[in-house]
């Protein structure tokens, strides 16, 4: 048995690679659960979905405690398992719960950068010593730690387990196919598919996505040529209305639109004229295999997660320093222009399911 971990089925990037994961691990015919705290969200066709708790509670760390109770006695009822948790959310949850349990094989997907916090920056002070804690004891617990990018390798906590021969790299992956069909729809924006042309940036605008340097860069590359920005992404209104101020004084406010989220992303980045991952840091972007997946030129940040190795080190599509505005509106003003766009091309085959299940099922025998 195959329990696949996480606290909640959302809209977030690690649910999208865990309903990927289950499916192909269930198409391999292997006995495979989906087990998450609270109940709702989409599930996978044919695979089992538990939720442990009836609800959210209001208190977090009571839900928190009630969630490593409930999912104790699961493991339990299961006798010999393997526990695959799939985010760093939920490895706390999942540690608590299966410690003394001798017939459940522990595997933690570290999903993004572990030492660095929720706001967006690298943890400092009591919340770095906590998080290089949390990293040292889910290296020593795991059977194997499954790091979505090289990059999470350097985590210093992770040494020992690499030694150890227990780490291993398995980046997302994609069904190019599946994205090309969805992308085969209207124009979403009532900007796109004229001129002049749209940008496309796609994530939560939080600070971590360093939207507010992809603003400043904006702002340069529209004083050499007009174009649009459009940013999607969940936020809090907050964060919307701070983006919404910086573009104001930047003079670029009738130019930017922040629709929020939409269910397909692919149509939008069909029919974009740019694709642009501005990141300090990811763990494997989805979103920059999604937009490889419909061709549209990209530019990425060198630090988000493993764009280098996405892009082929440049070939496939422009890395920049994601705290250089100007070199990210020199990438733009140049993946704009159809003489010098870089393109990913046939770059995603390299990323595809087939060879996500193969390493899986290698790690899983």
């Amino acid at each position: 048995m195959i329990i696949l971990y996480v606290h909640a089925l959302a809209a977030t990037g690690v649910v999208r690679n865990v309903r990927i994961l289950a499916a192909e691990l269930a198409a391999r015919g292997l006995d495979v659960e989906l087990v998450t705290a609270l109940p709702g969200g989409e599930g996978v066709t044919g695979v089992p979905h538990h939720a442990l708790l009836a609800g959210p509670n209001p208190s977090r760390p009571r839900e928190k405690v009630q969630a490593i109770a409930a999912l104790r006695r699961h493991l339990r009822s299961r006798g010999q398992a393997t526990l695959i948790s799939a985010g760093n959310h939920g490895h706390g949850t999942a540690w608590a719960a299966s410690q003394g349990l001798r017939d459940v094989r522990r595997i933690y997907r570290i999903s993004n950068d572990i030492m660095r916090n929720a706001a967006g920056a690298p943890s400092g002070g009591l919340g770095r010593i906590g998080r290089t804690a949390m990293a040292r004891l889910l290296a020593r617990d795991a059977d194997h730690l499954v790091l979505v990018s090289p990059t999470l390798a350097d985590t210093p906590a992770f040494a020992g387990a690499a030694r150890a021969g227990k780490v291993a790299v398995i980046p997302n992956g994609i069904d190019a196919d599946a994205a090309r069909f969805l992308a085969d729809g209207p124009v979403p924006h009532r900007w796109m598919g004229r001129t002049p042309p749209v940008i496309l940036a796609i994530g939560r605008l939080a600070p971590q996505k360093n939207f507010v340097t992809l603003l400043a860069a904006f702002a340069i590359l529209r004083r050499e040529r007009p174009a649009r920005l459009i940013i999607l992404g969940e936020s809090r209104d907050r964060a919307c209305d701070s983006l919404r101020a910086q573009a104001k004084a930047l003079g670029i406010a009738d130019d930017l639109d922040l629709p929020g989220t939409v269910d397909n992303v692919f149509p939008w980045l069909a029919h974009a004229d740019a694709f642009i991952l501005p990141s300090w840091w990811e763990g494997s972007p989805n979103v920059l295999l999604e937009a490889m997946a419909v061709d549209v030129p990209i530019v990425a940040s060198r630090s988000a997660g493993n764009a280098v190795d996405l892009l082929d080190d440049g070939r496939c599509g422009l890395l920049v320093d994601p705290a250089d505005a100007t070199a990210l509106a020199d990438a733009l003003e140049r993946q704009l222009d159809l003489a010098t766009a870089i393109r990913p091309g046939d770059r995603i085959d390299h990323f595809g399911l087939d060879a996500l299940s193969d390493a899986w099922g290698r790690l899983l025998r």
